[in-house]
């Protein structure tokens, strides 16, 4: 299954505090997701990008409210951007999704190197993207893939072609 995610909104929360977790937490409320991993604190997942620096996603409303906030929380010290028109994001699932990733991407996606709940940024052929391990979808492993908006057409390509060629 591949599938574009209507309607989910993107933001990045970037923020200049010394201590970048602790203004995470006392602004959200919870403690921020760790390197490489995303945590979904109710209606929005938040994942880890750099010290400092996460991707929020979710239904596109609950995202402004969130960056909202931290854009209130973070004064000067903060950039919080809503990137949504900027990113074209996929959900990819299903038996043969970790060999249709390898064929574009040099990153493990097996279950040990890239568990539910990990978020990494890499290499999808020759453009950069985001990727995150979500709950299983019937038993089979599930990603989110996130591309920059001028790449979109071109990962379909690459995907759609792959797919068909793994369903031979």
């Amino acid at each position: 299954r591949f599938a574009a995610e209507a309607g989910l909104g993107v933001a990045k929360l970037q923020i200049l505090a010394g201590d970048p977790d602790a203004w995470f937490e006392q602004a959200l409320g919870i403690k921020p997701p760790s390197a490489l991993t995303e945590i979904e604190p109710g209606p929005v997942a938040i994942a880890w990008l750099a010290p400092g620096e996460w991707l929020v996603t979710g239904d596109a409303a609950d995202v402004e409210r969130v960056r909202l906030h931290c854009a209130e929380a973070a004064g000067n010290l903060g950039l919080m951007v809503d990137v949504t028109h900027g990113r074209a994001t996929y959900e990819l699932s299903g038996a043969t999704a970790r060999s249709v990733l390898a064929a574009h991407c040099p990153l493990d996606v097996g279950d040990e190197a890239m568990p539910i709940g990990a978020a990494k940024r890499s290499m999808f052929s020759d453009t950069g993207f985001f990727i995150s391990r979500r709950s299983d979808r019937d038993g089979q492993p599930c990603f989110r893939l996130i591309f920059d908006q001028t790449m979109a057409s071109y990962a379909e390509r690459l995907l759609g072609a792959t797919i068909a060629g793994a369903a031979l």
